[in-house]
C-alpha cells in the first residue's frame, strides 16, 4: 500500500524533528504555511552562523559557513560561484556534525578543492583557501595556549 501524502509528511516531520532534537536544540516543532517542519532545515539568517568570505569578485564568489551546536558539535557549509558552473550547500542539521571548529571548516576547504576543475584552480583562488586554512589553524593554536593567560608574568631578571 501506497503512503498517502499526509503519512510522509508526518513521517519526515517526524524525522526531521528528531534530527534537530539530536544535535541539542530544544523546543517545539515549527510548522509553515504547507505544514512542513522548518526546525534546522536552514540556519542562513541564524546570527550564529560564521562566514568567511574565501574570494569575492564578480566571477568568483566562495564562503564556507560554520556553526557551534547546542551540543557542542560544529557543523558547515560551502558554496562557490565559478563563470561557468557552481555549487552550495548551506549548514543544516543534516550536515555532518565534527567535534572541533577547525575540522567542520577544512572538510569545506577539502571539499571546496576536491570539486574545482582545472580551469577554477587560478592561483588566487588556490590561495584563498591557504589563507583560510592558516587563519584557523593559527586561531586554534591561540586557543589551545590562551588558559596560560591567567597566570602572572614574572620576570626572572
Amino acid at each position: 500500500m501506497q503512503e498517502t501524502f499526509d503519512e510522509r509528511q508526518r513521517r519526515e516531520n517526524h524525522r526531521q524533528y528528531e534530527k534537530w532534537l539530536s544535535c541539542g536544540f530544544q523546543g517545539d516543532m515549527e510548522l509553515d504555511k504547507n505544514g512542513w517542519c522548518t526546525n534546522g532545515i536552514s540556519f542562513y539568517k541564524s546570527e550564529n552562523v560564521e562566514r568567511c568570505i574565501l574570494f569575492d569578485n564578480p566571477y568568483f564568489k566562495g564562503t564556507i559557513e560554520f556553526m557551534e551546536l547546542p551540543n557542542g558539535k560544529w557543523i558547515s557549509g560551502s558554496s562557490c560561484t565559478f563563470p561557468l558552473h557552481g555549487w552550495g550547500h548551506g549548514v543544516s542539521v543534516w550536515n555532518e556534525q565534527y567535534d572541533t571548529k577547525q575540522e567542520a571548516i577544512f572538510n569545506q576547504i577539502d571539499y571546496i578543492e576536491r570539486n574545482l576543475s582545472e580551469k577554477d584552480k587560478k592561483k588566487f583562488v588556490l590561495d584563498a583557501l591557504q589563507s583560510c586554512r592558516n587563519k584557523y589553524k593559527e586561531i586554534d593554536v591561540e586557543l589551545a595556549f590562551e588558559p596560560m593567560a591567567q597566570f602572572e608574568q614574572v620576570s626572572l631578571f
